[in-house]
């Protein structure tokens, strides 16, 4: 399968988990404005690109989110990055926990979220995502493009560095 029909079964897969869809950026923000506090799970769908998955929260006067870009489904192969067969199910948490260090004094977390294990093909589907944590009040369009951005222009630079941080922290 390739990476255009992964890119759909995970579309399908938040559909199914009840995920809002939307066509706008501006319905997203009113939507987690809106949730009092509740989080809020929804597909972005963009005009000639792959959608967007967004989870976010509004909470303490903060909102906190993850961006999954499903342009950026990448496949690694497993033997540069052993390691990442023996974490792949906790890859989110631990790549979180590296991108906060990295990055958590910009208030955002690159990471990798898992999506497909093939030991026999020596290959793993993962996603480059990327959190954070911002004032409600500095919650709007500018921002969630900003970080929408960000995370295209910065993907590969991002997806480099986690794995490496993973092939440090586990060889030692």
């Amino acid at each position: 399968m390739g990476i255009q029909e992964e890119a759909l079964v995970v579309i399908n897969r938040a559909r199914e988990a009840g995920f809002l869809e939307f066509t706008e950026m501006s319905e997203v923000i009113a939507e987690v404005r809106g949730s009092s506090g509740n989080e809020v799970n929804a597909i972005l769908y963009r005009a000639g690109e792959e959608s967007l998955l967004i989870n976010a929260a509004e909470e303490g006067g903060y909102v906190s989110l993850a961006l999954l870009d499903l342009n950026l489904i990448e496949e690694l192969d497993i033997n540069e990055a052993p390691n990442i067969r023996d974490v792949f199910r906790d890859l989110e948490d631990l790549t979180t926990k590296v991108g906060y260090e990295l990055y958590g004094d910009k208030s955002k977390a690159p990471f990798l979220f898992p999506l497909k294990l093939n030991e026999e093909e020596g290959r793993a589907l993962v996603i480059v995502g990327i959190k954070s944590a911002v004032p409600g009040e500095l919650f709007n369009e500018s921002f969630l493009e900003g970080l929408i951005e960000d995370l295209e222009f910065n993907s590969d630079a991002y997806l480099n560095q986690l794995i490496s941080a993973l092939r440090v922290s586990h060889s030692t």
